[in-house]
């Protein structure tokens, strides 16, 4: 396997680690500063308002500037903000870091795949190990900061988030740049506005709107599941450590399951794999709702790590093989911008269930609301399935 693959595929696992990793210890560091739960959603969902806001033009300055000064940038942005995160005193204060962090981090995510989409052009190969590797980092991140949490304390466990943060801008300097001189002609010429005009439309190519739907939905259900499963455990007196392990075994099932789509694929399309393990996975996270006990909840969250892990390579290949080199960035973009939406509105949701109803039943009302977004989206695109 050649550096820059590897290279792409230990970005992978920092980038996209970092998002369960902050998911374990914000919400226990709000709790601990007197959050209520509705408190919490609100300060989990502002990590998704920047990158909804501005992932179009931030995948459009991707394929501007270069994955490589992007994410290197990026993730020492994270990196210091990391630090700041023990000496906020209020929700207010959690609910600026959040804004700023989830912008930082998200931007990294979207340069990855940009790269991956650039240089591999779709290959489900690549985008299998890019799956795995990420979804690893998804594993071992909750895994360690639950340790470093329960053994070595608060200001501890962000030291060491600022770490991971440091090592992953390290790696990226290996990345490719992936820009010409006339791209960046022809950039410098285009503003902001023109960058939303060309992702929404698009929308109007039937696959990238069922991809990004399928997509919104799929994190939709990954946003509720890190938002207030800490909470819920929490709840129900877990640890921090046993709160990790939950989150990672999730992860690594992910992790592992991605290497499936290379196999599914020879008998159904992914557009066909999205819709039937989307599914899947809003049935695990609904039924989180009706059991208390440990070993339930992690069946649970195996089998919807399990689903999902095999739908990101799905779309990462189905976007790279069928979108045009020149604006990868772009459609990246697009697809976080959607994502950030869903991930910004299911936590604001299912806060307010959660305060209204409790958090327990919180998992069954939003998950069923999914469920049925996602049986229209199903519906929709029948004749591609």
């Amino acid at each position: 396997m050649d550096k820059e693959k590897i290279s792409y595929f230990a970005s992978g696992f920092m980038a996209l680690g970092l998002v369960p990793l902050t998911a374990v210890i914000v919400p226990l560091y709000a709790l601990g500063i007197g959050a209520s739960p509705a408190e919490v959603g609100i300060i989990m969902a502002m990590r998704s308002l920047l990158p909804f806001l501005l992932a179009i033009p931030g995948g459009a300055m991707v394929d501007r500037y270069g994955v490589r000064f992007m994410v290197t940038r990026l993730a020492l942005g994270c990196a210091v903000l990391s630090l700041v995160y023990p000496f906020a005193t209020s929700v207010f204060h959690l609910v600026l870091l959040q804004l700023v962090f989830g912008a930082c981090q998200s931007f990294c995510w979207i340069g990855v795949q940009t790269g991956i989409g650039k240089t591999y052009r779709g290959d489900p190969v690549v985008t299998s190990h890019l799956g795995f590797w990420s979804m690893g980092g998804t594993f071992f991140g909750p895994f360690i900061i639950g340790f470093v949490w329960d053994h070595l304390g608060t200001g501890s466990s962000f030291v060491a988030t600022a770490l991971w943060c440091v090592v992953m801008s390290v790696i990226a300097l290996q990345l490719s740049q992936e820009v010409s001189a006339g791209e960046r002609a022809v950039s410098k010429r285009q503003v902001m506005k023109g960058d939303y005009g060309q992702a929404l439309g698009l929308l109007r190519d039937p696959i990238v709107f069922y991809i990004i739907a399928c997509s919104s939905v799929r994190l939709g259900a990954g946003s509720l599941q890190t938002s207030f499963l800490p909470v819920y455990l929490a709840e129900l007196e877990f640890s921090a450590s046993q709160i990790g392990v939950l989150i990672g075994v999730s992860a690594i099932s992910s992790a592992c399951s991605a290497f499936l789509h290379a196999v599914f694929v020879k008998w159904w399309s992914s557009e066909k794999i999205l819709g039937v393990f989307i599914v899947l996975a809003l049935v695990a996270v609904s039924s989180m709702s009706l059991t208390e006990s440990y070993l339930v909840l992690a069946f649970l969250n195996i089998t919807m790590g399990l689903a999902i892990g095999v739908t990101q390579p799905a779309m990462f290949s189905v976007l790279g093989a069928k979108i045009s080199k020149d604006i990868q960035g772009l459609i990246v973009g697009l697809r976080t911008s959607s994502n950030r939406c869903a991930t910004f509105l299911i936590p604001l949701f299912a806060g307010l269930t959660a305060g209204i109803i409790s958090t327990q039943w919180t998992f069954l009302i939003v998950g069923i609301v999914l469920l049925g977004l996602m049986l229209v989206t199903l519906w929709m695109a029948r004749e591609r399935l």
